[in-house]
Parts: structure tokens; C-alpha cells; sequence
């Protein structure tokens, strides 16, 4: 079967129809597997796009948070370490993964610690981003762990409220996967950020407009 016209998922087999209503399943944040069933395509090729959707949006949030000190992270430095201690913890095994959190104006931008040791945070300027250790639950329930010293060094007032109205978008978010694998973590925790932060837009046009230019392959 050779590849059809579509114009937002290069060399595919799938019609440009069919995968607008992936999209757009995606975008409301149903399941592959729903998506599959809904559709009438493979949850494997549902899978298959799902995850290229994921990977574009971790791309895009990485490239267009300009001026974010997680951007000097590259994608190896994203990976997660063997789980054994995270950076977050003061004891290992504890299946908490650390990331930061930096904040400015409505919008949260995310980092895996990997390792970073945690000091006293540094003075800041106005319009400089905000950043915040925090821990998250992956094997248990995804919630946010928050330290009482992450508490007593907020920068601004509201900060911590922000903090926990994405700790609560995200948990909804990944609870619902009843688990993840720790190498996706990452992509679940870029799309997270990326919903978060387009939370009063349409999620669908967006995405065509971001495919359109650059289509997945």
C-alpha cells in the first residue's frame, strides 16, 4: 500500500480525514485505545502516532521557552536515571522523580532534575523565571511532593498556588494512564506543560497549525 496525501503526517498509509479525527481525539486527550476504537485504526498505529505527537510537542516546548534555564538541557540529559535514588530525595527507591519547575506569569515550564544538587536559590530579577524543586509520585498516585523549604522560598506571591494547580492538571492527566513507563515519563511531563500552558485555547488548532508547518513522519 503506498503512501496517501497528508499534508500533516509525512509517508503515511493513513488518510488526512482519518488522522484530523486522531488529532482531534488527541487534542481532547481520549486514550489510544479509545481513539482506536472510535476511529477504526489499530491501537499499534494509534500508539505509533501518539507517541510522534508527543515527541513534537516535547520539541516545541523545548525550542519556543526562550530564555528558560531548562533549555540548556538536551534530550540525552532528559532521560530519566535508573530510578535507584532521585535527586529529589534525601533516601532512595522512593519512586519519586525530580524535576523543577520554573515559573512566569501563567506559564509553567518543567525540567527533570537529573542529578542537579539542590542549593539556596538565587536572588532574581523582575521578568526572570521562577524555579522550584519539586518531586513527583510515579509510582503510586502522580502527586506532587513539595518540601516545606520550597514553601518558605517562594519568590512571589501565588507561586504556590500555581504550583499546585499544575500538580493537580498534571495527576489528572496521568492517573488516568494507570501507569508509565519511566523513558515516556518525560514526553507525558512535556505534554502536560504544553496543555497547561494552552489550557484556554483550542488544543486542535494549535496542533494543525504546528503539523502544517512541520508535519510529523
Amino acid at each position: 500500500m503506498y503512501a496517501v496525501k497528508n499534508r500533516y503526517y509525512k509517508h503515511s498509509k493513513l488518510d488526512e480525514k482519518r488522522f484530523r479525527k486522531i488529532l482531534e481525539l488527541f487534542s481532547k486527550d481520549i486514550t489510544a485505545v479509545e481513539c482506536a476504537k472510535e476511529t477504526g485504526v489499530n491501537v499499534r498505529s494509534v500508539n505509533s502516532i501518539y507517541l510522534k505527537l508527543r515527541d513534537r510537542i516535547a520539541h516545541w516546548c523545548e525550542s519556543n521557552a526562550s530564555g528558560t534555564p531548562g533549555l540548556h538541557a538536551s534530550r540525552d540529559k532528559n532521560e530519566l536515571s535508573d530510578g535507584s535514588v532521585s535527586a529529589y530525595l534525601d533516601s532512595p527507591s522512593d519512586g519519586v522523580v525530580g524535576i523543577y519547575l520554573y515559573l512566569m506569569d501563567n506559564l509553567v515550564y518543567c525540567s527533570l532534575m537529573n542529578g542537579k544538587a539542590l542549593g539556596d536559590p538565587e536572588p532574581l530579577e523582575e521578568g526572570q523565571w521562577r524555579e522550584y524543586p519539586v518531586g513527583v509520585d510515579v509510582r503510586r498516585d502522580m502527586r506532587l511532593k513539595i518540601k516545606n523549604s520550597t514553601y518558605q522560598s517562594a519568590h512571589k506571591v501565588g507561586d504556590i498556588e500555581r504550583i499546585e494547580s499544575f500538580g493537580h492538571f498534571l495527576r489528572l492527566r496521568l492517573t488516568k494512564f494507570k501507569g508509565l513507563r519511566r523513558e515516556k515519563f518525560y514526553f507525558h511531563l512535556k505534554e502536560s506543560e504544553y496543555r497547561y500552558n494552552h489550557r484556554d485555547q483550542d488544543l486542535n488548532s494549535l496542533l494543525l497549525g504546528m503539523l502544517g508547518e512541520t508535519p510529523i513522519e
